[in-house]
């Protein structure tokens, strides 16, 4: 990824603590680069070692490609100083990957923004997506593209914020232990939200505590006169969230949360309610959007409380002059309908998943889910799997299971029912080979589908097989 941003060897130097070996403090950059690929003329090249590259290896690259200095944290083979011209300076740091998180903190000291940091095991791509939505309509707002949320995303970002940003909205992700806290540390944020806690990452986090003391972090890193916004319906959450100083505002459907939503109404297209604030009523009408991204919703609004915005003058807007958002997709061909939850998967944004079939599915004679592995679970991976399996069983008139857990999914399928069927295939290469699309074009009852599971599958492909089979 490139950044352009306008800065000196002595602004690296000092925010790095590197040591300057080539080169000198006047030389200044245009931008900042980790991918000689696209690497830019007068940039700035950081040589991040990644699971299967080292940038290291690339340093030739990257000065013939017209690179004004190198941050590096050892000599690579064939590597000679003295080939190095003097018009480029080479910085020597401990680990670039910390070097490039300390420069953006030091451009984030820099700015005048306000800091908005979102976490969570679901829900925290779609809130800082509601969130931009919201809060763009009345400040100059920033936020991290696509998955930028990890060590090398969100300092990237930050490099990339411009002085006169007003609201900064950041996602932070994490997969292993101690890198909310370091990315909370950059970040310094001054309202920072927990949308859910859930199994997840647990090869990296081991447990449900684990993955709650990951995410706390952010709360610990917030400013003091910060607000923390937090998902109240959880009680793991809302008791650890207690001790904390800062102002805290809390979500979700339980009434005693600051923030709730009341009177809910379903139908297959559109969803009604109340929100309530403050013994304040705002009447809510959007589209279905599932009961699981209302939750993202309240906590987005409340970032915008946090932000003195008025939800009198927000709510009548959302889903109109404020787009809404959503990480599902929906296509319908005759009969079908299939749902396309194919990003990821955890046992708790699976859950919500099969909610929300349930919420559309009312006017459908069959529902079908076909389910592909959820990653990273570590070694409860098996009992999760299984507990999926009973809930699909109570959803679902049909279910195929796709991937290394596909027994336990049938497992906890079968235990659920013996009156319904499932299917299970290896891979999703071996489900494309073997099963019957015709079988699919050839039922007449009204049917919705649901695809989901974890990246490593690939699961969209199913759903690109199912769009051509059926249309």
């Amino acid at each position: 990824m490139n950044v352009e941003i306008n800065l000196s060897t002595e602004d690296i130097i000092k925010a790095t603590s590197g040591i300057l070996i080539n080169g000198d403090m006047g030389i200044w950059f245009k931008g900042i680069s980790t991918d000689t690929r696209v690497i830019k003329p007068g940039y700035l090249f950081f040589a991040l070692k990644g699971e299967k590259f080292d940038g290291h290896e690339f340093y030739k690259d990257a000065i013939e490609k017209g690179a004004k200095g190198l941050v590096i944290s050892r000599f690579p083979k064939g590597f000679k100083i003295e080939e190095i011209p003097k018009t480029i300076s080479i910085i020597l740091v401990k680990d670039t990957l910390k070097a490039l998180g300390d420069l953006a903190s030091f451009w984030r000291g820099k700015l005048n923004s306000i800091f908005v940091a979102i976490t969570g095991s679901c829900g925290k791509t779609t809130t800082k997506e509601l969130s931009y939505n919201i809060i763009s309509k009345f400040f100059k707002t920033s936020k991290n593209q696509a998955n930028y949320n990890n060590l090398i995303g969100v300092p990237l970002t930050l490099l990339s914020i411009k002085e006169d940003t007003e609201v900064v909205i950041l996602e932070l992700g994490t997969n292993q232990k101690g890198e909310i806290e370091r990315l909370s540390q950059i970040v310094k944020p001054h309202i920072s939200v927990i949308t859910s806690i859930y199994p997840a990452h647990l090869e990296g986090l081991n447990s449900i505590e684990g993955v709650l003391e990951e995410k706390i972090s952010l709360f610990k890193n917030t400013y003091k006169d910060g607000i923390l916004i937090y998902n109240f319906d959880q009680e793991i959450l809302r008791k650890r969230v207690e001790p904390f100083s800062q102002n805290k505002l809390s979500f979700g459907f339980d009434e005693n949360a600051d923030l709730s939503i009341k009177n809910l109404v379903f139908s297959e297209n559109k969803i009604q309610g109340e929100i309530i604030f403050k013994k304040s009523s705002y009447p809510l009408e959007i589209e279905n959007i599932g009961k699981y991204n209302l939750l993202n919703l309240l906590a987005s609004l409340c970032v915008a409380i946090s932000l003195k915005l008025d939800l009198k003058e927000i709510v009548p807007l959302v889903g109109k002059e404020i787009p809404l958002y959503k990480r599902f997709k929906i296509f319908e061909k005759e009969n079908f309908l299939v749902i396309d939850d194919t990003y990821n998967a955890n046992p708790g944004s699976v859950k919500a998943a099969l909610e929300f079939l349930k919420e559309i599915s009312k006017d459908y004679e069959k529902k079908i889910v076909i389910l592909g592995d959820m990653k990273e679970l570590g070694k409860d991976s098996e009992k999760f799997h299984k507990e999926i399996g009973s809930l699909v069983a109570k959803v679902a008139d049909f279910a195929i299971f796709i991937g290394e857990m596909a027994k336990s999914y049938k497992e906890g399928f079968k235990r659920e029912t013996q009156n319904k069927n499932c299917e299970i295939f290896n891979s999703v290469e071996e489900f494309l080979e073997k099963i019957p699309f015709k079988k699919f074009k050839e039922e007449k009852a009204k049917t919705n589908i649901l695809v989901k599971g974890s990246r490593a599958l690939r699961m969209e492909r199913v759903v690109e097989k199912l769009y051509e089979e059926l249309n």
